[in-house]
């Protein structure tokens, strides 16, 4: 198979086109990924609201006029699409040849009956994103993803054919499985020989090799299998991400007819209720984070470097897993975790038959489900970091409804036709929804009764009538599990065991402020082989769900915690995810490298503004805190000064004073805790066991802004059209210090070969567009995105801050 990418120069225009080509509103040229919606404005009106965070959808058209030369006759032709939401419509000609209707599973237009070879054809995808609301978070709108021209002969190896999987490993001696599924399109049978190379990725070198021949019937498909010894195989780990490469040629007596090639890894995995999850053999616990798709100021677009960048923080930072949240995620996002090693539980749906918006893909489920489901898996199966294969969250049919104990059966079988080396998983909360008529009355009567003792509000909480019916009404959903997916019920764990001590259990969502309760669970259970915490990385929509709110009257507290989960406009992300939109950390990143085991000693200091009020923290939010030491104009107030250490004991010091010690570790929840006066100058934290230093902490006061810095994490990419430079930019004192508490008018310009992608900031609630080159620091930092063009040579990245020197840093495209 010929792969060419056709992601350059694309017409894009807002709308339909007019009915004859070439006439109509002019486009303009964009190269994908393309995300349409990320360059509008946000809009209170927006009939998503704050689950959107409040952005709209729209129609818009895709063209590119294909060269198809005349050597393709009697070939087949093909676009793949990684990912287009939604509702595409591919048309080639005028000939509508393919409609998908799932935003994020990746699909074939087959292009061949209506190709005209030696000629221009006209490719158009019409994306449809207009019946709005259909998502539970910021979804974005367009071809957000890559798209690739794919050629073949009559007779040729199947898109995503080839599976290749380690049977067992003895010795050192890896037995590999590679079957590889063939199409014949020609009226006549086919016996055609399959030769199968298996290489090491990292230098090509050979090690092994396989040959079967295979009859593949006319019309029909075949698929040929080899079974080859890999000797010294280097496995695929979380801590030596090995890859192989595969290579399938068909052959005839005198030619190579067609070539895939695939990469893979070479693991063994397992889950049971003693060991729990074991990779290669030996027990790992999940440290896991939970991903939305999009990727923080550039919206829906995934680009290799991005999510890469976006992966790699999580390696960075402890995390050894990722929930891929709700859907399919992009085949870029997948190579980043193979290269990092990290593990992932890859995730299909967020709905089945019964609906959570009014035009979400419930709408296309019974029809659709299989071949999403199928291509999806068949995409994704050689990745070594797909260790689960999740068939959905939270549907309502978890307690029966709707037929859907007979769904999850039906789909967890579907599943194992396609892979059976990977356990299934399906994510289950409590009832707030899911029940009949009767139950859910008596939940909700019962949730209200006692909402005060669990914390106020009522999404994903549970009551007495609800923890006592959640076990036997979600078993039959459960049984065809292997793994069995916990949100937010740690009290359910000891009845889970007690009445199905069999269960593998993972906690697939919990609340930042609960992870140490959660971990503790984790490390106490063998049944529980993990946590992903709802979320690790910050998200455009469902906005506000980190939010935090302090009060001067208790009363008024009591009563906004009725409502803490409403964000109002201009609210624009969750908010309460260890690392933010721009990938900067936040504190309780810091607690939660602490609570896995760190050494470090970390200063979180709570913002005095607050000093005395109540505290109203929405259900996801970690406290208003900050590391670092720059409080102006609240000098001689109290503020509190918390210390995540996991020492015996933390000794805090102002100015070269003692403040004396506090005890933390374990016992004090990895916190100790301390109310001072602010003094500007430098705090240290010291962090002692058995009265020897650990570690510390050390902040210091900043000045005055007096200038720029920007740190590029490169300086030189390939002028691929798809490269990516992230550029922090800081607001500096004289020292050379961040100016943490900054809030400047600042803009972003590139000139040269390259362009300005997005420019942005994490902060939670703003207006301002992150495509316009225009935006407030936050925090006393940005981020600039440049993305390389086609063409080599320099350029260079311009940034201009109010009351500020402007600075720049030159970029070079190879």
């Amino acid at each position: 198979m010929l792969r060419k990418n056709i992601d350059q120069n694309w017409e894009f225009i807002n709308g339909k086109p007019f009915m004859v080509p070439g006439y109509g509103q002019p486009g303009k040229t964009v190269h994908l990924p393309h995300d349409f919606t990320i360059e509008t404005d946000t809009n209170p009106e927006a009939p998503g609201g704050q689950l959107t965070g409040y952005y709209g959808g729209g129609v818009g058209t895709y063209t590119k006029i294909l060269e198809i030369p005349e050597e393709y006759e009697g070939k087949r032709v093909l676009v793949e699409f990684d990912g287009v939401y939604m509702n595409p419509t591919v048309i080639l000609n005028g000939h509508v040849v393919a409609r998908h209707h799932y935003g994020y599973s990746p699909f074939h237009a087959d292009l061949t009956p209506y190709i005209k070879t030696g000629k221009k054809n006209r490719l158009a995808v019409i994306v449809n994103n207009d019946a709005q609301p259909n998502s539970r978070w910021y979804s974005g709108s367009g071809i957000y993803r890559h798209v690739d021209l794919i050629t073949a002969p009559k007779t040729h190896i199947a898109p995503w054919g080839i599976y290749a999987r380690a049977s067992h490993v003895v010795n050192g001696t890896a037995f590999v499985v590679v079957e590889t599924t063939l199409e014949n399109h020609t009226g006549e049978d086919n016996n055609i020989w399959l030769d199968i190379q298996i290489a090491k990725d990292i230098d090509n070198s050979l090690a092994g090799t396989g040959r079967v021949k295979v009859h593949v019937p006319a019309g029909e498909k075949a698929v040929g299998q080899v079974k080859i010894a890999v000797e010294n195989a280097e496995l695929w780990d979380i801590d030596s991400p090995n890859l192989y490469k595969i290579t399938a040629k068909l052959c005839s007596k005198k030619s190579v007819i067609d070539s895939e090639i695939t990469t893979f890894g070479i693991r063994t995995i397992s889950v049971d209720t003693k060991n729990g999850f074991m990779l290669n053999g030996r027990t790992l616990n999940l440290k896991g984070g939970c991903v939305h798709h999009d990727n923080g100021i550039l919206g829906a677009k995934s680009f290799k470097d991005s999510e890469y960048r976006r992966m790699k923080i999580h390696k960075d930072n402890g995390f050894n897993a990722i929930r891929f949240s709700h859907n399919p995620m992009s085949r870029d996002m997948l190579d980043a975790c193979d290269r990092l090693g990290l593990l992932v539980i890859n995730e299909a749906f967020d709905v089945w038959t019964m609906e959570k918006n009014t035009h979400d893909y419930s709408q296309y489920f019974e029809s659709d489900w299989q071949k999403d489901m199928e291509s999806f898996i068949l995409r994704d199966r050689n990745h070594p970091c797909v260790i689960m294969w999740s068939t959905g969250n939270e549907v309502p049919e978890r307690g029966g409804l709707s037929n859907g104990n007979n769904w999850a059966a039906k789909i967890a079988d579907f599943v194992r036709k396609l892979d059976t080396t990977r356990p299934i998983t399906n994510s289950i909360p409590s009832f707030f929804n899911g029940l009949e008529d009767e139950d859910q009355s008596k939940f909700f009567q019962d949730l209200m009764e006692n909402s005060k003792k669990q914390g106020g509000g009522i999404i994903n909480l549970d009551g007495e009538f609800g923890q006592k019916i959640w076990g036997d009404y979600t078993e039959a959903y459960a049984a065809p599990l292997d793994v069995v997916g916990y949100n937010y019920l740690s009290h359910q764990y000891e009845a889970t065991i007690k009445s199905y001590p069999n269960r593998v259990i993972c906690s697939t969502e919990s609340k930042p402020m609960e992870m140490f309760e959660y971990w503790s669970e984790v490390e106490r259970l063998p049944n529980l082989i993990g946590d992903f915490t709802w979320t690790s990385f910050d998200y455009i929509g469902e906005a506000g769900l980190g939010r935090q709110d302090y009060y001067d009257d208790p009363e008024e507290a009591a009563k906004s915690n009725k409502k803490n989960h409403i964000a109002e406009y201009p609210w624009r992300l969750a908010g309460g995810a260890d690392i933010d939109l721009c990938g900067f950390e936040r504190p309780q990143l810091a607690y939660r490298r602490v609570l896995w085991g760190g050494e470090e000693t970390f200063i979180a200091t709570h913002n005095p503004k607050n000093h005395g009020k109540t505290e109203v923290l929405g259900r996801w939010a970690w406290p208003d805190c900050e590391n670092h030491w720059s409080w102006s104009g609240y000098e001689g107030k109290p503020i509190r000064v918390d210390v995540y250490s996991a020492a015996e004991e933390v000794e805090l010091i102002l100015n070269g004073k003692s403040l004396g010690k506090k005890p933390s570790g374990k016992a004090n929840h990895l916190t100790a805790k301390f109310n001072l006066t602010f003094e500007p100058g430098t705090l240290e934290a010291i962090s002692y066991i058995k009265g020897h230093k650990v570690s510390s902490d050390i902040l210091s006061t900043a000045g005055e802004p007096v200038g720029i810095r920007i740190v590029p994490d490169k300086e030189e990419v390939s002028s691929d059209g798809q490269s990516l430079v992230h550029a922090v930019v800081e607001v500096v004192d004289k020292e050379g210090r961040l100016v943490p508490t900054s809030n400047l008018k600042a803009t972003a310009k590139v000139d040269g070969a390259a362009t300005l992608e997005a420019f942005g900031t994490g902060k939670r609630q703003t207006t301002e567009n992150y495509t316009t080159g225009k935006f407030t620091t936050y925090k006393g930092k940005l981020l600039a995105i440049v993305r390389a063009g086609y063409e080599s040579g320099t350029s260079e990245l311009k940034i201009g801050i109010e009351g500020l020197e402007s600075d720049s840093i030159p970029i070079k495209l190879k």
